[in-house]
């Protein structure tokens, strides 16, 4: 039996390519993908390489996926044919560096010793696949919420209203944090309308003296570099993902607001250098933490927050391609202004 799978060979080069399916070991099963959806890791790969993402030339690639189990090894225990289910990329196969492609992007995965609660997930039956195919990139904004402690008096600020962006905002909502107290920034307006939406403060960075409507939310503060933001802390989410562009990061920026004794939680990936003025930082009492990744608790927590149904995660899928169309969906993806979250779904 053949699959269809798309390959990645090198930035801007991918093909679709036939396939022999593996035949599937006794510890192991072989699952059927329903929905994947595009990570931002994806589109860098498209627009400048994989190789900052670990990705060797000539493999099958995407990691956030839903499935149905389609075959199962004899030595499995608990799992069956049909099932549905969301794999954990780090632990589906014996090597980690393999979670950025899985191959979310074919029609099938394999999974290596494979069991529930290591390397799958069963869904809810009130998680639409949809909403399963977002699991893993909660998980990271998830993380990235959980590295600072918090209150119901803290304040947050949070740059970047991407999906990840936008998951951490939720999971800091989760954790008790008034939404009201919870401020995003962007530069896409598609995502600010949709934060409001669920309750959250939006600032676009597209106008003059933006900082000056955060401090409306946040409140203001004493800053090494002048007035400053009230928010206790400040979680990138932007990264930056042009390696060419000269103008300041959303990061770097947001420095020049963090207050005196803040907190900086850095959860997006840098395709360039940012710089941070050492003395500044080092009189100013701040810290820098990182966030990004997960682990297999959060994304644990990723399907309890799905199925508590407190925000509506499948609103911010924007689009849906099928299988065929793929290519077209990672880059019309690269177009952040048009979307949040694209996905490719397999039923159509």
């Amino acid at each position: 039996m053949k699959y269809k799978a798309l390959i990645y060979h090198a930035a801007k080069n991918l093909s679709f390519e036939e396939r022999e399916m593996p035949e599937c070991g006794e510890n192991d099963v072989i699952l059927k993908n329903v929905v994947a959806s595009i990570c931002g890791s994806d589109t860098d790969t498209w627009l400048n390489g994989g190789e900052m993402h670990y990705f060797p030339a000539d493999v099958e690639f995407g990691h956030e996926v839903s499935c149905v189990v389609h075959e199962v090894g004899k030595n499995v225990k608990g799992i069956q044919v049909g099932d549905r289910v969301a794999p954990f990329p780090l632990l589906t196969t014996p090597n980690s560096r393999k979670a950025g492609f899985l191959g979310g992007f074919s029609e099938y995965i394999y999974c290596t010793n494979a069991s529930y609660d290591y390397n799958l997930f069963p869904l809810p039956e009130n998680v639409s696949d949809r909403e399963a195919s977002l699991i893993e990139p909660m998980s990271v904004g998830i993380r990235g919420a959980d590295i600072v402690p918090v209150t119901e008096k803290s304040i947050a600020l949070i740059l970047g209203a991407g999906f990840v962006g936008f998951s951490l905002a939720a999971a800091l909502a989760d954790k008790g944090v008034p939404r009201s107290n919870i401020t995003l920034v962007d530069r896409c307006e598609n995502r600010l309308a949709f934060c409001r939406k669920e309750g959250f403060n939006a600032v676009s960075t597209n106008q003059d003296n933006w900082q000056q409507e955060v401090f409306q939310y946040t409140g203001s503060a004493y800053c090494v570099y002048g007035p400053g933001s009230n928010a206790d802390v400040i979680y990138d989410c932007a990264g930056s993902i042009n390696p060419n562009s000269t103008a300041p990061t959303l990061m770097e920026q947001g420095m020049k607001m963090l207050k005196y004794g803040g907190k900086m939680v850095a959860v997006g990936v840098h395709r360039r250098q940012v710089n941070i003025n050492m003395p500044k930082l080092v009189f100013g009492l701040q810290d820098i933490l990182c966030g990004s990744g997960n682990t297999k608790n959060y994304f644990e927590k990723a399907i309890e927050i799905l199925a508590s149904k407190q925000f509506d995660f499948e609103g911010a899928i924007t689009r849906s391609y099928k299988h065929d169309d793929a290519i077209d969906a990672i880059v019309s993806t690269c177009d952040a202004s048009s979307c949040i979250k694209v996905v490719i779904d397999y039923r159509k």
